[in-house]
This record gives structure tokens, sequence and C-alpha cells, in this order.
């Protein structure tokens, strides 16, 4: 993939710079932007919405390649969607990815966190699902569900993705909800280990919704 009209973007909360343009040499049968999260149903964009109208979605480097200053032009064709499943879904639909615009960054830029979830259940019901699905405070690692201050790990798994397939499990049975911030009653706030940058290159599947916060974003 080929990007000209390169400008250097800077992030308001962030200190760190991107590269804005757009992918109007964008190539499905060559090109590949590798995605890392579902989408959600009740949040998808209209029909009848104008691409062009979009803000730009965020694109990442792989690690092997850094990109230090505004150049005429540049190409891969390789790229990781850091923010955007939602307009990018909807452009691929319409077969209008070259429409879009979006902000690329270096991999080593990327930092991530766990999305916050508040807990729907009483918390004797909760802790007692998870214990019946191998969660105890007393297993080792480091690769769990943190819940009033303590950790939960699963004994048979510390596989982060298996981890997350789990948060999807208990997303889709509403036992957990979503939210932006800690302001909710800390007794039912749940977080689950934050993926690594490094994970985005490895998964193989597409998380659930809401799975990662990614910085830097607009």
């Amino acid at each position: 993939m080929k990007f000209t009209n390169i400008e250097k973007y800077h992030f308001k909360s962030e200190n760190i710079v991107g590269f804005l343009s757009d992918l109007s040499y964008f190539n499905n049968d060559i090109d590949n932007i590798k995605l890392h999260e579902e989408t959600i149903p009740k949040n998808e964009i209209q029909a009848g919405v104008d691409v062009i109208n979009f803000e730009p979605i965020v694109l990442s480097l792989y690690p092997d390649v850094i990109l230090s200053n505004v150049s005429e032009s540049f190409e891969t064709e390789k790229l990781i969607l850091l923010d955007g499943h939602h307009r990018w879904k909807y452009a691929s639909q319409l077969n209008l990815i070259d429409k879009l615009k979006y902000i690329l960054v270096n991999f080593k830029d990327i930092k991530i966190k766990s999305y916050l979830y508040s807990l729907n259940l009483d918390t004797d019901k909760f802790l007692n699902f998870l214990h019946s699905e191998g969660y105890s405070s007393s297993n080792p690692g480091s690769i769990g569900i943190s819940f009033n201050n303590e950790m939960y790990i699963n004994e048979n798994s510390s596989d982060i993705y298996e981890l997350y397939n789990f948060k999807k499990t208990m997303q889709e049975n509403e036992m957990i909800t979503p939210i932006l911030d800690d302001k909710e009653d800390s007794s039912k706030i749940i977080k689950f280990t934050s993926l690594n940058p490094d994970d985005l290159i490895n998964i193989n599947h597409l998380l659930p919704p809401k799975s990662t916060w990614i910085t830097p974003r607009i």
C-alpha cells in the first residue's frame, strides 16, 4: 500500500507524533490491515452515513518498520488497526476503504489498558461462579481477573486469549458491563489483565468488543 500527502499529527493527550493521510491507494487483494476486536451490533453505523465525514482511524506499523519523518510517499503491506473498527467495517461493507483517512503511529508508541467492567451480579454469586470455572485467589500466576483487591487466576489456564474468551461469555450473559472510568462503586469493578502490544500481532482471532483501551487515540 502506498501512502502519499503525509502530514504530521500531534495527539492532544499524548506526547506522540503520528502521520495523517488517507487510504486512497488501498488494495484489498494485497494489503493487510489486522483487526483485533469484534464490533458491538447495537453500535453499528447506520446506512446513509458518508464515509468522507468520518474521523481518521488509527493504524500502527509493525515493529520492524519505523517512520520518523514526513516523506512524500511511504509503502507497506501490513498494518494493525488500533482504533476505528466500526468505521472500518462500515466502509468495508460499502467497498469504500479507499475513502477513509488514517493516522499512522509507530508500534513502539502503543499502550494498552484493559477496559473496566461493572459487575451485574451479587458478589457471592460472582465469586461462586469464578470458583466453579476454576478461578481462585490462591492460584499462582499473573493473568486473571482483578476484583476487590484480589487477583483470581484460573488453575487450568494461563493463556490471555482464553481469559478474554471467558470475558466474552460473561459479557454475552450480561454478568458484566463495560464502563469508561472507575467512578462507580469500586466494590463492583472488575479488571482483566491487559494485553501487551505484541499480543496484537500474535492473536489469530477477534477479541470480544471493549477488550482493549489503546492509546494513542484521537
